[in-house]
């Protein structure tokens, strides 16, 4: 579906649905909070870099913001990268402070899940804003195609470490899930989305 410059995917719309219908612990609001902050920096770096947004697509990877800023080069697309968790590190120092003034649990909780959300995307994987940051960083001083392998090795094997993670406190709460389901949203983001960094990271892994 199409609406303007942003693009949203079936699978999307049905995941949005599943986590309203499940939603009972009023984070629903903050979290989409954290994810405008974070696309804003995006955004914000990128047109004061000269680049020019194009669209924005939902689906069931994440989403993506499409723009075309073809003088940026890798130190920029760097800066780019991390300006989305710097947006949300700011707007939790924000939160805190006012929460503390204020005595305000809502304020905390802003706080709380806007610094999740920064450090979740600064994780090395490919997909996410971390991932871009170190292949961007290491094409500076590497082959093109092996700073591609290494961030395709790192990152399935954070993916993988955050699967057993997810296991472990499933089995040893008896009910959250949690980090399994997100460690499972990213396996899948990995596999969708890059099926040549799973054929890469299998070259790799066998030489």
């Amino acid at each position: 579906m199409r609406y303007g410059s942003v693009t949203v995917s079936l699978g999307f719309v049905g995941m949005a649905a599943l986590v309203l219908l499940f939603d009972r612990s009023g984070l629903l609001p903050f979290a989409v909070l954290a994810v405008l902050t974070h696309e804003l920096g995006h955004v914000a770096v990128i047109y004061a870099m000269g680049g020019r947004v194009e669209g924005f697509h939902l689906g069931l990877a994440g989403l993506a913001i499409h723009y075309e800023g073809r003088q940026i080069g890798y130190l920029g697309e760097i800066g780019i990268a991390l300006a989305g968790s710097l947006a949300n590190f700011a707007l939790a120092y924000i939160g805190s402070v006012w929460g503390g003034i204020a005595s305000s649990e809502s304020l905390f909780l802003l706080a709380g899940v806007n610094m999740g959300a920064g450090i979740f995307n600064l994780l090395p994987v490919y997909q996410l804003d971390g991932g871009r940051a170190v292949y961007c960083l290491l094409v500076l001083v590497l082959d093109g195609e092996l700073a591609f392998r290494l961030v395709c090795v790192v990152s399935l094997a954070v993916i993988l470490g955050l699967l057993g993670l997810g296991v472990w406190l499933l089995l040893w709460s008896g009910w959250n899930f949690t980090l399994l389901l997100v460690a499972l949203w990213l396996l899948f983001g990995y596999c969708k989305n890059f099926g040549d960094a799973v054929k890469c990271a299998r070259r790799t892994g066998s030489s």
